[in-house]
């Protein structure tokens, strides 16, 4: 369905559609995703509420500001429709229906819209918490899997065909239901169906009907962010990248408004609060932190912490501690 045939002719119709699916998939935790301006902060910060897993549903009917973010679980994406682009650390995917996308905890990513949606973006997302994830990879003799895998894989996205792909559509759609019904012993059930999951990822990694996704050929926008990701935790300004790639400071302005709807020094800030939230997860002394992520002082990566995330560092220390 194209963008022009949608029911919602407005932007506010289109808008408090997607609050509506938010707050139906959130329940109580929906106002805290937004500041008291009424900003969107998004995911990034909310704990699952299971030790297991939690599932929901989303779509886009319109281009989303979605931040630059990373989460302190696993998250596996079944893409079921839309023609996006996905950025995770450094690598650009250009995805289709049917993709699987694995985003383990700390992993900056976000999905990159074009000019306009020309349909819907649709996915289910299965979030997974960290210790469960380890329990459970380690009954596969985890370090045998990673090794073989690391050989061949180095995506975080894969493209299935044939006969895997129902099995993996079936286990999606089956997880969907189970959410929608909660029935009696659903959350076990679940859990059952993810093992399965699981199981056939191990299987499969190297079958022909399951294949690595390459990134996309690298471009401007790619060599910056990867040079972002390798020295936010020194010190960047728009002046010193402009002379590392000779190219004006307008003109990656401008690629950043453009590609990522955010300024260069936004996307900077957002990468050092994701290797902030990581680094707290590992037990790193508050005061040590702005240092380690390229923040001047304690001062100005807490103002920037309680912009972005809307908690301060103290107390997202104790919601993942």
């Amino acid at each position: 369905m194209k963008l022009n045939q949608l029911k919602y002719s407005t932007y506010e119709e289109i808008k408090n559609k997607q609050y509506e699916k938010l707050r139906e998939i959130t329940g109580e935790k929906f106002n805290l995703l937004f500041k008291e301006s009424g900003q969107f902060i998004g995911y990034q910060e909310m704990e699952m509420d299971s030790k297991y897993l939690e599932l929901h549903e989303d779509i886009s009917y319109m281009k989303d500001s979605v931040s630059l973010h990373s989460h302190i679980f696993y998250e596996i994406l079944f893409c079921r429709r839309g023609n996006i682009q996905y950025l995770i650390g450094d690598m650009r995917y250009q995805l289709r229906p049917y993709d699987i996308i694995f985003i383990p905890p700390g992993a900056s990513h976000r999905p990159l819209f074009g000019e306009q949606l020309t349909e819907p973006y649709l996915r289910t997302a299965l979030w997974v918490n960290a210790d469960y994830w380890k329990t459970c990879s380690a009954q596969l003799k985890e370090l045998e899997w990673k090794n073989a895998k690391s050989e061949r894989w180095k995506s975080h996205v894969i493209r299935t065909t044939g006969t895997i792909l129902y099995q993996f559509q079936k286990i999606f759609d089956e997880l969907l239901q189970e959410e929608k019904e909660k029935k009696p012993g659903s959350e076990l059930f679940c859990r059952g169906l993810f093992l399965q999951l699981l199981c056939l990822l191990y299987r499969n990694w190297n079958d022909q009907e399951m294949t690595e996704l390459k990134t996309e050929k690298a471009v401007l926008l790619d060599e910056i962010i990867g040079y972002i990701e390798k020295h936010f935790a020194e010190e960047i300004s728009l002046k010193s990248v402009a002379s590392h790639f000779l190219i004006s400071e307008s003109a990656i302005s401008q690629l950043f408004k453009k590609q990522m709807d955010v300024s260069f020094y936004k996307i900077v800030t957002q990468r050092r609060l994701i290797e902030a939230k990581k680094l707290i997860v590992d037990d790193v002394m508050l005061k040590s932190i702005p240092e380690l992520c390229g923040f001047s002082d304690y001062s100005v990566f807490y103002k920037a912490f309680v912009k972005e995330y809307g908690i301060s560092p103290k107390e997202f220390r104790a919601m993942v501690m």
